[in-house]
């Protein structure tokens, strides 16, 4: 099968546009059924899961082992002889599969022993922090704990669940994987989640009894990488573009002051300081494509590829449009290792199969929703929308304002259904910031693996990313004055972008299929 976007082998004279509109059909149904099955029953299977029905996560993981044993005994057989059939088993699977691990979840979450504490007495827990700590509007640092043991009244629990504390005093020196013991008084989170995204207990007043560091590895390693980074983009730069860069390289956006933070947000541009698949592209496009002129294989720059992913993702903590665009990759990467794997799309199908079993508290994440729904835009909506642009316009002009065009059809409609906000600046602000956003990623990276070994040559790249900066920031600013910036959508107005995006996409796919009938009547020979 031909993959999309690339045009097919002829297959001889006056076949050149039919071949053409066989290619721009979508090729993977397949995929988008997958990812659609798992969502569905992750979503079901919570919902089910949350009424006290019996023990639904069990059930459906039993009935979903049964199933797919009738399929490895019968699979090839009845693949060749009722596809459609079989096709429909395996989407019934998958979405047993989905409601069976959220069932697990939400039954693991009902378990949990500190929102049953919450206001009889203080407890003593030993904890982990498994997420990078966020700043909060108190002036503390949002920590995320893996809480491991509680003790309380005298008696000490094993345990295994999550809860959010605020923790002023140690904001500056905490990190991923430092070990805590701390008192405190349990209470239930005035927002918790379905699916265990947000953490259903808090612990107020805490008091820190003691602090340990991880062992020295990955995670201390990538510690050392942010200091120097926060270091020397502080003694190179302006302090709002230091915080710029460090956002837009790693994610921190604990330097950027809240009024630039506010006019990025406004100008539709805040994903560029929320490390994203665009970071992780431009990452693997300078480090593979500097491999490539070394003369390595397919084998070593793939395996190459998988490292460098990895060390992102650890780089970056994890941030769920990282490990969508981490595991899109590998798919991706396996594929050009062995010379046949997943396309674009497929990959980004099977990636959101595969981090829904893993974690259906995904589904819940905001960034994980849009960091799909944009990536999905650029795949599908944006050769679509290049293809509509006016032909006089130079192709690679069309293709960019495409890919921008297809990304905000994807994510408009998610931030309006979920945050109850819509931007009219927000499709000229990425057309004139994306040119502009790959340099900085890309330096900032860089100047954050050199800061710890070789302080010039991250010194340099802060100085060669500042312009870029300054323009970024003056775009952000001016869009941020657009009228029809941060508009409050309420009650039925939120479908309002979905229903635009539809209009749109029908008259972009209209008038592809006029152009390409003119072009095949102006095609030579006919």
């Amino acid at each position: 099968m031909t993959r999309p976007g690339r045009p097919g082998p002829a297959a001889g004279p006056g076949t050149g546009p039919l071949a053409v509109r066989v290619v721009r059909r979508d090729p993977d149904p397949d995929g988008v059924a997958l990812a659609v099955a798992v969502a569905l029953g992750v979503t079901a299977g919570g919902a089910v899961a949350w009424l006290g029905r019996p023990p639904v996560g069990p059930v459906l993981l039993g009935g979903v082992t049964g199933l797919a044993a009738v399929l490895l005994v019968g699979g090839r057989r009845l693949a060749r002889r009722r596809p459609l059939l079989a096709g429909g088993l395996v989407l019934v699977a998958l979405a047993g599969a989905g409601g069976a691990v959220a069932g697990l979840r939400v039954a693991g979450l009902r378990a949990a022993l500190l929102p049953r504490l919450a206001g009889r007495a203080a407890v003593v827990v030993d904890a982990t922090i498994a997420e990078e700590p966020g700043a909060s509007r108190f002036g503390a640092r949002q920590v995320v704990l893996s809480v491991r043991r509680v003790e309380a009244g005298g008696t000490a629990w094993r345990t295994r669940e999550r809860a959010t504390v605020f923790l002023p005093d140690a904001a500056g020196r905490l990190g991923v994987g430092d070990r805590l013991r701390l008192g405190a008084l349990p209470a239930r989170a005035r927002r918790s989640s379905r699916l265990g995204r947000a953490p259903p207990a808090v612990l107020r007043r805490p008091v820190v009894l003691a602090l340990a560091r991880p062992a020295p590895g990955p995670l201390r390693g990538s510690d050392a990488i942010r200091a120097g980074m926060r270091r020397q983009a502080a003694a190179s730069l302006p302090a709002e573009r230091a915080g710029l860069l460090r956002g837009m390289a790693l994610g921190d956006t604990s330097g950027m002051p809240p009024d630039l933070q506010a006019a990025f947000r406004a100008a539709g541009l805040g994903h560029l300081v929320a490390v994203s698949g665009s970071n992780l592209a431009v990452v693997l496009g300078a480090g593979l494509g500097l491999a490539a002129l070394l003369g390595l294989g397919r084998p070593v720059l793939a395996c190459l590829g998988v490292l460098m992913v990895l060390g992102f993702v650890v780089l970056t903590r994890w941030e769920p449009s990282v490990l969508r665009a981490g595991v899109m990759a590998g798919l991706v990467l396996a594929g050009v290792a062995s010379g046949r794997g997943p396309g674009g799309r497929r990959a980004l199908c099977l990636a959101v199969a595969l981090l829904l079993l893993a974690d259906p508290g995904l589904a819940e994440a905001l960034g994980f929703q849009l960091s799909v729904a944009a990536t999905a835009g650029v795949l599908w909506v944006g050769p679509l929308a290049a293809r509509a642009l006016p032909g006089s316009l130079p192709a690679k002009a069309r293709l960019a304002v495409g890919v921008t065009l297809g990304a905000q059809a994807g994510a408009a409609p998610v931030v309006a259904l979920s945050l109850g906000e819509g931007s009219l600046a927000g499709l000229p602000a990425n057309v004139l910031a994306l040119p502009l956003a790959t340099g900085p990623m890309l330096l900032g990276v860089l100047a954050a693996l050199a800061a710890p070994v070789a302080p010039p040559v991250a010194v340099l790249a802060c100085h060669l990313a500042e312009p870029f900066l300054a323009a970024l920031i003056a775009v952000a600013r001016w869009a941020g004055r657009l009228p029809g910036t941060a508009m409050p959508l309420t009650g039925p107005a939120r479908a309002a972008p979905a229903l635009a995006v539809a209009a749109a996409l029908a008259l972009a796919r209209h008038r592809a299929r006029t152009l390409d009938a003119r072009q095949s009547l102006d095609a030579p020979g006919r």
